[in-house]
C-alpha cells in the first residue's frame, strides 16, 4: 500500500488494481492443465464452483483462454472508477475490487461495499497508513525506502 500511494508504479498485487489483476498480471496453471484467473479462484474450483476456471491448455487455445466470459466478466465489472461507492471514494486510486473475494463471500464480482470486510480493511488501513506517515519522519522515510524498490 505504501508504495501504491508513494509512486506512480503498481505494486503488483492483483487485489489492489484496476482492473484487476486477474488473468493480467497473472494466472494460475494447475497440475491437470486445467487455467485459472487466479489462486482463490482455483480453490473455488475445488469447493465445486467454475467460476474463475478459464480453460484448459491441453484442449484450448490461448485465445479461448483469455477470452473466456468467466474472465472477461469479471475484469469487466472490476473498474473502480465504475463500481457504486468506489467510484466516489477519496481512496479509490490506492484500493482495488478484489472481484475473487467479492464473489466468494457476496456472490458477485462486486459486492455491496458497505458489507464488504475487503473495503472496511483498505478504508481503515490506508487512511491510518497516512497519517502515520505525516506525524512519524522515521516512518515516513522508511515507508518511500519501500516504495523505490
Amino acid at each position: 500500500l505504501a508504495k501504491k500511494i508513494l509512486s506512480l508504479d503498481d505494486p503488483g498485487y492483483i487485489d489492489l488494481r484496476s482492473p484487476a489483476g486477474l488473468g493480467i498480471a497473472g494466472v494460475i496453471y494447475n497440475y491437470d492443465g486445467k487455467v485459472f484467473a487466479s489462486d482463490e479462484g482455483r480453490m473455488l474450483y475445488e469447493m465445486g464452483d467454475d467460476c474463475f476456471h478459464i480453460g484448459n491448455v491441453l484442449s484450448d487455445t490461448y485465445e479461448d483462454i483469455f477470452l473466456n466470459e468467466n474472465l472477461i466478466e469479471a475484469l469487466e465489472d472490476s473498474f473502480t472508477l465504475s463500481v457504486p461507492m468506489c467510484s466516489d471514494c477519496a481512496l479509490e486510486p490506492f484500493c482495488g475490487s478484489d472481484p475473487t473475494f467479492h464473489y466468494a463471500t457476496q456472490g458477485d464480482y462486486i459486492g455491496k461495499k458497505p458489507l464488504s470486510e475487503f473495503c472496511s480493511r483498505h478504508m481503515k488501513i490506508i487512511p491510518a497508513l497516512i497519517m502515520r506517515m505525516e506525524k512519524d519522519e522515521f516512518f515516513r522515510n522508511l515507508c518511500y525506502e519501500w516504495a523505490k524498490q
